[in-house]
């Protein structure tokens, strides 16, 4: 739905009746260059008219101007073809004129909006029509002249995978740890286990398992530290010589 074409038409003094509903119906199904392509059934049904009124205002607003209707075919599944739905182009640089200047002999606009591109398709997509009753499901795809934009997809937290390994570039980042003293594989063994164990979610396990090493190590560190052996390399190794110091008296 063009809502900007349809508060243009809205607010058109010329248009009344059956043809203000018609013109509004097309709108609603437009997008912003104008262009629908509704099935004659559904604008009747929309408007509540016969389909032989339809055809006559439609072809009335043809010949004013306010609209461009394009014939299309179609090949079926068996290969017949047969008649496609209309495409509609709503000519916005003719609503908002003065009842003097209509007429059959209207001059059409001289600027491309909507018309066809040398494609022969508009630049922008279908809108989505209000009416709840319409699906949308089978609207033709009008392609944009430019490329689409590639959204990432979102990463969600997940529980360790059951392949989670050890790659060459996480090893080539455990072997510039220059500080850390425990044995890779045995550290990842225990983190694994802790993982499983609590079913702690993460998005980045790679980076997890590197948070994990660095703890597996701060903790190896502090067991050391408070090891005896520590204590006596701290304190200086004793020379076997436990007398009383040099010079004491």
């Amino acid at each position: 739905m063009s809502v900007r074409i349809m508060s243009m038409v809205w607010d058109d003094p010329s248009f009344r009746g059956n043809t203000k509903l018609i013109m509004l119906c097309l709108a609603d199904f437009a997008n912003d260059e104008g262009c629908c392509w509704p099935s004659l059934n559904r604008i009747a049904q929309k408007c509540g008219i016969s389909l032989s009124t339809l055809k006559a205002q439609l072809n009335t607003l043809c010949n004013d101007g306010y609209i461009r209707k394009e014939t299309r075919k179609k090949t079926t599944s068996s290969g017949e073809i047969t008649n496609d739905t209309n495409l509609y182009w709503i000519v916005t640089q003719s609503l908002g004129r003065s009842e003097s200047d209509l007429g059959q002999n209207s001059p059409q606009p001289k600027t491309g909006l909507g018309r066809n591109l040398a494609e022969g398709r508009p630049e922008s997509g279908p809108k989505p029509s209000l009416d709840p009753s319409i699906s949308n499901s089978n609207t033709p795809v009008i392609p944009k002249s430019s490329e689409p934009k590639i959204r990432k997809p979102r990463l969600r937290a997940v529980t360790l995978p059951s392949d989670f390994t050890i790659t060459h570039d996480m090893a080539t980042w455990y072997a510039q740890q220059s500080e850390f003293i425990v044995d890779m594989n045995a550290a990842t063994v225990q983190w694994k286990d802790a993982m499983l164990a609590k079913q702690t979610k993460y998005k980045d396990w790679p980076a997890a398992w590197r948070n994990g090493m660095r703890n597996a190590n701060k903790w190896a560190l502090e067991r050391e530290s408070r090891s005896p052996a520590a204590t006596t390399q701290r304190m200086g190794a004793s020379n076997g010589n436990y007398g009383p110091p040099e010079g004491y008296r």
